[in-house]
């Protein structure tokens, strides 16, 4: 998308609320058009706001190019789609097209005719990805891909970024992507394929393209700030190392003690990758020598990844002790009152599950390592959830994060 570099005047944006189209959109469709960007074509060309060629055909005078502006998409924020109308010398509707899913498409009835309701071109709008097109029969031939974007691919696609806003929009942080992702997981839906909302686009605000385009990443920044403000997530992820990311029987020991090398458990560098890529927080507590995990996450490629590291030779004592996990939460600018969003890993019962069931923090055991007892000898030892290996835990951060989110946008919804 591009700006157009032509001034739509203030009877073209009148000509086209008054010929504006009418929606349908499905009985439960949760996203609705808020603004429209009117461009007027007078030769055939580029579309001013979509990477497409709009052609003229016999009769035709004029297109008005409608680009309708969603909040949101069921897979992303925002969402951008357009309508044609092509006019012919005395502005008579002679031909209509529209976008669905990157293409313009001709909307017809199977006979031929312009798809018309009481007068008005009326067009069907795909459930929660508002793909156009001119019949429901035309929805219903995608229905199954429908269905799988509105539920199972709910917020695959976060903060939509394009060609055209990615410099005004590169201040976006990850953890904002994250938000808007679990803000629409949450919403995930059965779309309904009954069209009985019906949208009269001539009801939300009109502006010319070129200040629709000026607005757009302002408009991002605010949904996406306010996303973030509300949504809850994982303020952080605690970390141990042995036998958590690190094989412990793979560990060679220099005459003084030290770790000097030590192979990774597999799957442990992806995890921690995959964990930096969503924005997640990622603390080390770990009980140890501070250089032998210099030694083996440093070489390792993981150490830059953790935005605190706590160990227990640094700080004089071992988990369990509350002393290393309040350490890791203080180093975070994290309290006693953010610590049901905190998780802890690791493989020690007694000394990573117990200490952060004592303070409230939601344990994850991995029970990859056979070297230690697989047993809980107290009742404060068992752990809140359970990993056989580190490529688990991405998904099931991102499990915890949909409980969170929906608890969240319905009040009345409890885990089980």
């Amino acid at each position: 998308m591009s700006s157009s570099n032509l001034a739509t005047s203030g009877a073209e944006i009148k000509l086209a609320q008054r010929l504006a189209p009418v929606i349908r959109f499905s009985d439960n469709e949760p996203f609705l058009p808020s603004r429209v960007g009117v461009s007027v074509l007078e030769k055939p060309g580029r579309s001013p706001s979509a990477p497409l060629e709009i052609t003229f055909g016999p009769g035709v005078a004029q297109v008005i190019e409608y680009a309708i502006w969603w909040d949101w998409d069921i897979q992303h924020l925002y969402e951008l789609e357009h309508i044609w109308l092509k006019l012919d010398a005395s502005d008579a509707v002679i031909a209509v097209e529209a976008s669905a899913h990157g293409g313009i498409f001709a909307m017809t009835l199977p006979n031929g005719a312009l798809p018309l309701e009481d007068g008005r071109i009326t067009l069907f709008s795909a459930p929660g990805k508002h793909a156009f097109t001119a019949t429901v029969d035309d929805q219903l031939a995608t229905a199954e891909m429908t269905v799988l974007s509105c539920q199972e691919l709910a917020g695959r696609g976060a903060i939509l970024v394009n060609d055209t806003f990615r410099l005004p929009l590169d201040d976006l942080t990850y953890e904002d992507h994250r938000a808007v992702k679990r803000y629409l997981q949450a919403r995930a839906f059965l779309p309904s394929f009954n069209f009985t909302q019906r949208f009269d686009l001539s009801s939300v605000e009109f502006s010319s393209w070129d200040d629709l385009a000026a607005w757009i990443p302002g408009r991002v920044r605010e949904v996406a700030a306010q996303v973030r403000a509300s949504q809850p997530l994982l303020k952080a992820v605690f970390l141990d190392s042995g036998d958590t990311l690190v094989n412990e029987a793979t560990e060679v020991f220099d005459a003084e003690g030290y770790v000097v090398e030590a192979g990774l458990i597999p799957g442990a560098l992806e995890m921690i990758n995959a964990l930096t890529r969503e924005g997640y927080r990622l603390a080390l507590v770990a009980d140890g020598r501070v250089r032998s995990f210099a030694t083996i996450l440093g070489g390792h490629g993981i150490e830059p990844h953790f935005h605190a590291q706590v160990i227990s030779e640094a700080e004089g004592c071992e988990k369990p002790d509350r002393r290393m996990f309040e350490k890791a939460m203080s180093a975070l600018d994290l309290g006693s009152d953010d610590a049901q969003s905190i998780v802890m890993v690791g493989n020690h019962l007694e000394r990573d599950i117990g200490g952060a069931n004592k303070l409230g923090i939601i344990s994850i055991w991995q029970s990859w390592s056979k070297k230690r007892s697989h047993i809980p000898e107290f009742s404060h030892e068992v752990p809140r959830y359970t990993i056989r290996t580190p490529g688990e835990l991405p998904a099931l951060l991102e499990e915890i994060e949909l409980v969170m989110a929906r608890a969240s946008h319905n009040p009345s919804f409890s885990s089980v």
